[in-house]
């Protein structure tokens, strides 16, 4: 483990980045489909959201029209909705807009996606100490995954980044 974990760090300070993204990807993925199988697909109890069966069936016009509204009037669900909707359609600062809404409102799958942009400068600037900010703000909601990569970032930053990214994370509230 600390092997992996000492070549995530070694990436992020710019030594093998494919690594170190490719890690990130594949754990903004997880949380991801996490987020998907949790709220969209079929149990006993409930229907899947007509948002995330449109989205799923290819329907992408219909999923905007069915999220836009709701996550313009403050729905998390909706705006993390509208955020995998427009990264699937690779804008990015669209994306990264709508992931910190739902970040802001708590939602802890899109503070870890949010984290992930600002590690690589996907759709925002590239930033380790709000990318730690955010990703710290998950682990303290309790997102199982969060802290792995928390941590591989927070061995990149000095005391003083640290410190900085962890007074920012308590700050991060709805807007």
């Amino acid at each position: 483990m600390s092997q992996i974990y000492c070549r995530f760090v070694s990436a992020f300070r710019g030594r093998q980045q494919f690594c170190f993204g490719q890690f990130l990807r594949l754990l903004s993925c997880a949380a991801l489909l996490g987020f998907i199988l949790t709220f969209a697909a079929p149990s006993a109890q409930a229907e899947p959201t007509l948002g995330w069966k449109a989205l799923t069936s290819g329907e992408y016009e219909k999923a905007e029209a069915i999220w836009r509204p709701l996550a313009e009037h403050g729905d998390r669900n909706a705006a993390f909705g509208m955020a995998v909707l427009a990264q699937s359609r690779n804008q990015l600062e669209d994306a990264a807009r709508w992931y910190e809404q739902a970040a802001r409102a708590g939602l802890t799958s899109a503070q870890v996606l949010l984290g992930a942009m600002y590690i690589d400068g996907r759709g925002v600037p590239r930033n380790a100490v709000r990318a730690y900010a955010w990703l710290n703000r998950a682990t303290l909601g309790g997102h199982s995954n969060a802290a792995l990569a928390r941590d591989a970032v927070g061995a990149t930053l000095n005391a003083a980044q640290l410190a900085e990214g962890e007074a920012l994370s308590l700050t991060f509230t709805k807007p």
